[in-house]
């Protein structure tokens, strides 16, 4: 089903495995998921006393070592136990983002830096692998609170990697605070002629390359005339490739924007927030309605 066809009337699925996973299973299927992505990797699973204890140890050959405490992963996945494929996909996502910050080449090219939106949740899940691997001081990214559960992170992209900005690499830069954001806010302005928006009647989605679609929000105020909206525009951001867009007055795109929203967030291996948003006054902020 199109996004469109969503956001006109879609309804949110509410299958499902009939009875979820227990602990031990999970643990096992979250192992088994990072043994795919590293191969090499020496794994062993501790299921404690309680949730909160269980975890995942694991390391490679070259000595990266990490922790995965399944608690919080767990809850998610009982939460919406359909959702398992994009749980473990956001962990191991979240450990190659950690895994990659931890080696960096000594020039920084600050024409490559762009600003990334991510969630409190990714923030706290980073913090924890990043201190499991021995990081210590070494936190391998700068995080800016943005609006609700929203932050704002920056990664160096260049045509062989994409790697997290650490503090260290913007003081290296010579870039800090507003400087910072200044810089990869005029970065991401270079594609703005590649922003596709598309839609109409009060309800549009921006598409850019899947990486950045998100991103493109801290730019709306050069590309705000292209969408035609009742009221100030409301945005669901609910996956770094999925931005829509409708008026704050128009009550049924509103509540459209909503469910699609939710669904998204739940299901989406990139997913960021369920929380709809509302630019205002050239800011991002959480939409009360």
């Amino acid at each position: 089903m199109s996004i469109f066809s969503k956001l006109f009337g879609g309804k949110r699925d509410q299958g499902g495995p009939a009875h979820p996973m227990d602990l031990h299973s999970f643990a096992d299927r979250y192992a088994a998921a990072l043994r795919a992505a590293w191969p090499e990797a020496q794994l062993s699973i501790a299921h404690g006393a309680q949730v909160s204890d269980a975890r995942i140890d694991w390391s490679l050959p070259d000595g990266f070592k990490a922790t995965h405490f399944l608690g919080n992963s767990y809850q998610r996945y009982l939460d919406a136990p359909e959702s398992l494929e994009a749980v473990f996909a956001d962990q191991i996502a979240s450990a190659r983002d950690v895994q990659r910050g931890l080696d960096r080449p000594a020039a920084l090219d600050v024409a490559t830096i762009l600003p990334v939106l991510k969630t409190r949740g990714w923030h706290e899940i980073a913090l924890q692998q990043a201190r499991s691997t021995g990081a210590g001081d070494r936190i391998p990214f700068i995080v800016e609170p943005l609006a609700g559960d929203l932050v704002l992170t920056y990664v160096e992209d260049t045509p062989d990697s994409m790697s997290f900005l650490s503090p260290a690499d913007a003081e290296r830069g010579g870039l800090d605070g507003d400087a910072l954001r200044a810089q990869a806010l005029s970065n991401l302005s270079r594609f703005l002629p590649e922003l596709k928006v598309q839609g109409a009647d009060g309800r549009f989605v921006a598409r850019l390359d899947r990486n950045y679609d998100a991103s493109m929000v801290l730019l709306f105020e050069h590309w705000s005339e292209r969408v035609q909206v009742q009221g100030d525009p409301v945005f669901a951001i609910a996956a770094r490739d999925e931005v829509m867009v409708c008026g704050s007055e128009d009550r049924q795109s509103v509540d459209s924007l909503k469910d699609i929203a939710a669904q998204i967030a739940q299901s989406s291996a990139y997913n960021l927030s369920d929380a709809l948003f509302v630019h205002r006054d050239g800011e991002l902020r959480v939409f009360a309605d």
